[in-house]
C-alpha cells in the first residue's frame, strides 16, 4: 500500500477533508502550481517608492515610451481611482484621465510629471466648460443710399433706389477652445438680428458688431473662443477663432465664407461625480455616477453628452470592460451593454440575483469579468453568468474573507485578490491557493506582464523577489486500521532541504527534514492508526512524496 502525491493543486474549501480529490490540498500557502510542482511563489520585490502619499492604495504607470522606465502616478486610499490612457493614437500630449479623485481629471505627460512628485503633479479638470453667457449682436444699419444724380449746377435730377435684397435672421453663439484643442458646448444664442449679405451699397458681410462673453472661471486651460453664425434657421457655421480675452467682434464674413458646421452642439462636459473610468474599443470611455452609466463621445474624452447616458434598476457598483461589451454591475442584478457607437448602446439585464460586493474587487478576465459578491466569486459576459466558486468555498467561509474589502487583478490566467488579512489565487477548475502577502493596492502592467503591489510606500513586483516559504498539507486519507503499515517514505526534490510531516489520527509521526532524494525508514508502531496526512514545507521545489509499506513500492 502506498500513499503518493504529485501533480499538487490548491485547496477546495468547501469539501472534507476526506472528499478532496487525490492532489487537492488542505492547505496550499504560497505556492506557484502551474507546474503541477510544490514550488515556491517569489515574495514581491521592491522596485519604486512612493514618497509624499499618505496610506496610497491607488496605482497606475505612466509610461509615455521616452525612455522606457516611466513614472508611478498614485493617490492616497480615500480615493478610489481609475485611469485610462488617452483612446487617440499617437497623442502628442501623452494625455491621461482618470475619475474618484473629485471631479473628473486630465492631465498630459508634461504636466503630470513636473517637479520630483508624488505624481501626478498637475492637471486640468476633464471636459471643457462653455461660456456662462450668451454673446450680443448689434443689427447693422450700413445699407446707404446711393447717391442721387445731378446737374452740373448740383440739381437733383434723378433719385436711385436699390432693388429689395433677402433679409437673413442671423443669431451667434461661442464656444471654448484649450490648449488641447478641445472644443466645448456652445453659450446660449445670442439676440437675433437681421443682416443682409454683401451686395450693392452693403460692406461685406453687414459689420455685425459682436459682444463676446467671458471664459468661465475654473481649471480648465482655455485659450480661445470659437464665434458660430446661424442664419434663417439654418446650422451654427464657422466666423472666426479670436484669443480668450477678447471682449469684441465684428463680423465681416460673408454667408459664402462661412466655415464648417458646429461640431459641438452637444458635447456636455463629463458628470461631477463620475467614476469608474474605463476604455472601450472605438474610443469610447465609460464611467459611472449613481444609476446611470455615461459615454464620451468617441475619440473626445471632454466630451459626454447626456443623450449618450444609460439608466438602470439599482445603484451602479462598477462597470468592467469585456471582449464582448460593457459588464455593468449593481446592487442587484448584474447588466450587460454592448454596441459600437455611444449614441447606440444596449442593455441587457443577466439574469443572476448577484450584487457587485466591492467595486475594487471587479477584472476583466477576457471574455466575462469576474467580482466578488456575498456567495462568491461571479462570472459575468454575454456567455452566461454563474458564481464560479460555488463548489470550491461555502458561503460561509467566503464571507470570513470579507468579501467587500476585496481588490484584486488578472495576473497569469488567475484572478489574484486581496482581502483584509492575506491574499488568495483562484483559477476555475482548480481551486484556491492563498498567500501570506497583503496589499494596499496594485497595478497590472500590460506591457510588462507584471503585477505591481503597494505595501507601505513601496512599489513591489509580484513574483519577482526571495522564494517564499510554502506549507502544503494533502487531503485525509482513510486507511483501514491494521492496513498501513507504512515503514518508508520519500520526497524528489528540485533542490534539498524540504521539511516532511506525518500526521496519524492528529498525532505527528515524524517531521522530518529530508536532504536528499534518498529513501528513509518512518518509525514503528502506527498500523491501527486511520486517518493519514502528508504536510509538506519549505522553499525548495518538490516534484513527488511518496510513503509505502515496502521499499519496493516506492518509485
Amino acid at each position: 500500500m502506498k500513499i503518493q502525491h504529485s501533480a499538487f493543486r490548491g485547496e477546495l474549501p468547501i469539501l472534507d477533508a476526506r472528499l478532496l480529490p487525490e492532489n487537492n490540498a488542505q492547505v496550499a500557502r504560497n505556492l506557484y502550481l502551474k507546474r503541477g510542482t510544490l514550488k515556491p511563489e517569489k515574495s514581491p520585490l521592491a522596485v519604486a517608492s512612493l514618497p509624499g502619499v499618505s496610506n496610497p492604495a491607488n496605482l497606475y504607470h505612466y509610461d509615455a515610451g521616452n525612455d522606457g522606465q516611466g513614472f508611478w502616478l498614485s493617490w492616497s486610499s480615500i480615493y478610489d481611482v481609475d485611469v485610462v490612457r488617452s483612446p487617440i493614437a499617437a497623442d502628442n500630449y501623452a494625455r491621461v484621465y482618470w475619475t474618484g479623485q473629485g471631479t473628473p481629471k486630465m492631465s498630459s505627460l508634461s504636466m503630470a510629471t513636473s517637479g520630483g512628485g508624488p505624481y501626478p503633479s498637475a492637471w486640468y479638470q476633464l471636459g471643457v466648460p462653455a461660456p456662462a453667457s450668451a454673446p450680443s449682436a448689434a443689427a447693422p444699419n450700413n445699407r446707404k443710399p446711393p447717391p442721387p444724380v445731378t446737374n452740373g449746377n448740383g440739381d437733383v435730377i434723378e433719385e436711385i433706389t436699390y432693388p429689395p435684397r433677402t433679409a437673413l435672421e442671423t443669431v451667434y453663439v461661442v464656444t471654448c477652445i484649450t490648449s488641447f484643442g478641445e472644443e466645448s458646448a456652445p453659450s446660449d444664442p445670442s439676440n437675433f438680428i437681421t443682416r443682409w449679405d454683401e451686395g450693392e451699397g452693403i460692406p461685406a458681410g453687414g459689420n455685425v458688431n459682436l459682444t463676446l462673453p467671458g471664459i468661465p472661471s475654473g481649471n480648465s486651460d482655455i485659450i480661445a473662443k470659437r464665434i458660430y453664425r446661424a442664419e434663417s434657421g439654418g446650422n451654427y457655421q464657422y466666423v472666426a477663432e479670436v484669443p480668450a480675452a477678447r471682449v469684441s467682434y465684428v463680423d465681416k464674413v460673408t454667408s459664402a465664407a462661412l466655415g464648417r458646421t458646429l461640431p459641438s452642439l452637444e458635447w456636455d462636459m463629463p458628470p461631477p461625480k463620475l467614476k469608474g473610468l474605463t476604455q472601450l474599443p472605438n474610443g469610447i470611455l465609460a464611467g459611472f455616477f449613481g444609476s446611470t452609466v455615461a459615454f464620451c463621445e468617441a475619440y473626445r474624452p471632454h466630451a459626454w453628452p447626456v443623450g449618450y447616458q444609460l439608466a438602470f434598476d439599482d445603484p451602479v457598483v462598477g462597470i468592467s470592460a469585456i471582449s464582448g461589451g460593457l459588464v455593468v454591475l449593481t446592487t442587484g442584478q448584474p447588466w450587460l451593454v454592448t454596441g459600437s457607437s455611444p449614441a447606440a448602446m444596449a442593455q441587457m439585464k443577466l439574469n443572476v440575483n448577484q450584487p457587485c460586493s466591492s467595486k475594487r474587487s471587479i477584472v476583466d478576465m477576457g471574455g466575462y469579468a469576474m467580482y466578488a459578491s456575498p456567495d462568491g466569486l461571479v462570472a459575468a459576459g454575454g456567455e452566461g453568468t454563474k458564481v464560479v466558486t460555488r463548489e470550491v468555498i461555502s458561503r460561509e467561509q467566503w464571507q470570513a474573507l470579507n468579501p467587500g474589502s476585496i481588490h484584486a487583478y488578472r495576473y497569469d490566467g488567475q484572478y489574484l485578490a486581496f482581502y483584509n488579512g492575506g491574499c488568495f489565487a483562484f483559477t476555475p477548475g482548480e481551486g484556491v491557493e492563498f498567500y501570506d502577502v497583503s496589499a494596499s493596492g496594485g497595478y497590472y502592467d500590460i506591457t510588462r506582464d507584471t503585477l505591481y503591489v503597494i505595501q507601505g510606500n513601496s512599489v513591489r513586483a509580484w513574483g519577482r523577489g526571495q522564494p517564499m516559504t510554502y506549507k502544503w498539507r494533502s487531503r485525509l486519507h482513510e486507511i483501514p486500521p491494521g492496513g498501513a503499515g507504512f515503514t518508508c517514505a520519500k520526497v524528489i526534490a528540485r533542490d534539498y532541504p524540504v521539511n516532511l510531516k506525518i500526521i496519524a489520527d492528529g498525532e505527528t509521526v515524524i517531521n522530518q527534514r529530508i536532504t536528499s532524494p534518498a529513501m528513509f525508514r518512518l518509525p514503528a508502531g502506527y498500523t491501527l492508526m486511520r486517518d493519514w496526512e502528508i504536510e509538506l514545507t519549505g522553499n525548495n521545489e518538490v516534484h513527488s512524496v511518496q510513503v509505502a509499506t515496502s521499499p519496493g513500492e516506492l518509485i
